[in-house]
């Protein structure tokens, strides 16, 4: 089927000419546009009228000042000192420099600032008004050698982290640059130069450790313990207590080197054995103990000084007349010994890896005792809040006297089931037969007086 379709007629475009428009443009003024040029702005500068140049010319001058500096190599310094000072009184030119800059000290140098401009930045910087001003701070240090190390001091200066210090810069400074990612690697060399860190630069350390990734904190805290001071770890169970839950027990226990590793364990072992001697002190100072007491306690405390690198945790059990007297004086898991007619003595329980060590200090009997370290023995003894002297009795476990010479063969006893002292620590002399005999004498009636305690604890429990 064919179908034809007519084809509409359209009117005719009418021809117009814009005479009206063609004889206003016509009575217009000829316009013509200003070209910015170095020389005018430093001409306005040096006549007191820089509050006068605009920012387009501003932006001219920057971007064409390293091929004017070429064809006036005489003035090139002391004009940038001029754009300098005149910087420090206006903010949105301090902003166009300072960004020009960093980028400048991050690879692109005369693509975006004249040399000149980044050799005489001295004279913004040290001027009073902006030297305090963090991102000029930021740049001061950008063309040292140590550039990430010092501004790892800045960020420590300020108690902010990176992610802290590039959220404050954002708007200042490009912090795509590679130096503001890279940093984060220098935060623990820089933190080991401090001899006498306080206790708000190891928070700012442990907020640092706490945002990087696992292969950065990894190497960091590898970094931080074969290079850091014993003496600082115990000054700072805030820095030990982090690294014990985040690697002491887990895998990244494992992802530490052989020498971290050690030395962890002697930083846990130190501020667990500085508690007990702190104890032990304070108990002799606010406690009314007979002579006997007294030296039995400092016996107590310096044996095992010998295995202070060895204690991975430490719980204290106080009676009510110690807690009275000692306060709130001790730190730590401290808690109240329960009354169950028991002589009244302190009890600290160690944690040494594969074992429990019960230590009791005074009293009748007044034993060290050995448990292994499994589940139903570590709920009671590091997870009950409430023990007695017959409830710890009552576990059982093997035990030690104090007796005469007891140091001697409670140092074979704990070895025989592998804890060691502290490397380098001196054994005692080999006692004589006479002394020996002393000594079975004594630990006889010692042995009697055990047996009957744990008969008393068995009938209470």
């Amino acid at each position: 089927m064919n179908y034809q379709f007519s084809i509409p007629s359209l009117p005719e475009t009418p021809k117009c000419s814009p005479n009206k428009l063609i004889q206003l443009a016509s009575n217009l003024p000829d316009a013509t546009i200003s070209i910015p040029s170095v020389d005018k702005i430093l001409e306005a500068i040096e006549q007191g009228k820089a509050d006068r140049v605009s920012k387009l010319d501003w932006v001219y001058c920057i971007h064409a000042k390293a091929q004017w500096d070429q064809q006036n190599i005489d003035r090139s310094g002391k004009t940038s000192a001029a754009i300098w000072k005149v910087a420090i009184y206006n903010s949105w030119l301090q902003h166009q420099l300072l960004w020009r800059l960093a980028l400048y000290y991050s690879g692109h140098q005369e693509q975006v600032l004249a040399k000149s401009l980044a050799e005489s930045f001295d004279i913004f910087a040290n001027s009073d008004l902006v030297s305090h001003l963090l991102p000029v701070q930021i740049i001061g240090v950008l063309c040292n050698k140590q550039a990430g190390r010092e501004l790892a001091k800045i960020a420590c200066e300020q108690r902010i982290n990176r992610t802290e210090l590039l959220n404050t810069i954002k708007e200042d400074l490009p912090v795509w640059i590679p130096l503001f990612s890279k940093f984060i690697e220098d935060i623990i060399p820089y933190f080991t130069t401090i001899r006498s860190p306080s206790q708000q630069q190891v928070r700012w350390l442990l907020s640092c450790l706490d945002e990087m990734s696992e292969s950065q904190q990894i190497k960091a805290v590898n970094h931080l313990l074969t290079n850091v001071s014993n003496d600082i770890a115990s000054n700072h169970s805030l820095l030990v207590d982090w690294l014990r839950n985040n690697y002491r027990n887990g895998e990244n226990w494992y992802k530490l080197s052989d020498p971290a590793r050690q030395r962890l364990r002697e930083w846990i072992g130190g501020i667990n054995y500085g508690d007990f001697q702190k104890l032990v002190n304070l108990i002799l100072n606010k406690l009314d103990l007979q002579d006997f007491e007294s030296n039995r306690l400092c016996r107590r405390r310096d044996f095992w000084a010998d295995y202070s690198n060895r204690f991975e945790r430490l719980r204290i059990l106080l009676p009510k007349t110690s807690q009275i007297a000692i306060g709130y004086q001790i730190q730590g898991d401290v808690d109240l010994l329960e009354d169950d007619g028991s002589d009244p003595t302190e009890v600290c329980i160690f944690d040494f890896g594969e074992w429990f060590v019960v230590e009791l200090f005074r009293g009748r009997g007044s034993e060290t005792r050995l448990f292994p370290k499994n589940p139903i023995n570590q709920q009671i003894l590091f997870g009950e809040s409430t023990l007695s002297v017959k409830r710890i009795r009552c576990l059982g476990g093997d035990k030690h006297d104090h007796e005469f010479l007891w140091q001697v063969f409670s140092r074979i006893w704990l070895t025989n089931n592998g804890i060691l002292p502290n490397p380098d620590t001196q054994c005692s002399r080999n006692p004589t037969a006479e002394q020996l005999q002393q000594r079975e004498n004594k630990l006889e009636r010692w042995k009697r007086e055990i047996e009957r305690l744990e008969r008393e604890a068995k009938a209470y429990v």
